[in-house]
């Protein structure tokens, strides 16, 4: 049995025309047309240009400046003396005598020092740093031992004959003297040792490095 073909409706020229008038009475609205936008035009990459012509177009319009002044004249350099050996010497030496940080005189091989009893044990310390003054000193500088012996007898004896005192005797370190004064020093300390001496010496030690050091001795006496 065939199939029953339903004729084609054709929409005339006169109803396209009628059909916004139809769409109204529908309560319909046509939507306006959108307008046909032209595609972005490509967007042409410029060529790279080189540091020489960069630097060419940012000095564009830049004037060189004129030195409008006299060149300063180069000054000769000062000649340097030669440095004098002993000068140079003299200068090291200095400066390790006025270091900030000396070696203590109690590390020195030729330091020496002693006391009688329990006072001199218990001012010893104050008497190696050097804090008690100095009443008077002797040098022994051009005696032999045995005068030396005597003249420090003898002083002993007047500087504590009427109260304690502190003092000095200087012995030097025997480095230029000849053979029978070299021992001066070891004397004085086995003289400052003995029996007879220990009524007057409390305590005694070599004399910090700023005062003689292992040249000098300090000697605390008391009234006998």
């Amino acid at each position: 049995m065939a199939k029953k073909q339903h004729p084609r409706t054709t929409i005339s020229g006169t109803a396209l025309e009628r059909l916004p008038e139809i769409l109204a009475k529908a309560g319909m609205k046509l939507g306006a047309k959108t307008p046909d936008v032209p595609p972005p035009a490509p967007v042409l990459e410029e060529a790279p240009i080189s540091d020489e012509e960069a630097f060419a177009s940012a000095m564009g319009g830049v004037l060189r400046a004129s030195w409008r002044h006299d060149l300063h004249p180069s000054s000769k350099p000062c000649p340097v003396p030669a440095a004098d050996a002993e000068t140079e010497e003299g200068r090291l030496m200095q400066a390790a005598i006025d270091a900030e940080f000396r070696i203590p005189v109690m590390d020195h091989p030729e330091y020496i020092e002693g006391w009688v009893g329990v006072a001199g044990k218990k001012l010893l310390p104050n008497l190696r740093n050097g804090l008690y003054s100095i009443q008077g000193q002797i040098d022994l500088h051009g005696l032999s031992r045995s005068e030396a012996g005597v003249a420090v007898q003898e002083y002993i004896e007047r500087m504590s004959r009427f109260r304690p005192c502190c003092i000095k005797i200087i012995h030097g370190r025997g480095i230029n003297s000849p053979a029978d004064r070299v021992t001066l020093k070891e004397s004085l300390q086995r003289l400052l040792a003995t029996r007879r001496m220990s009524r007057y010496v409390v305590a005694y030690a070599s004399a910090p490095a700023e005062d003689g050091g292992v040249g000098a001795v300090y000697v605390l006496l008391c009234r006998p």
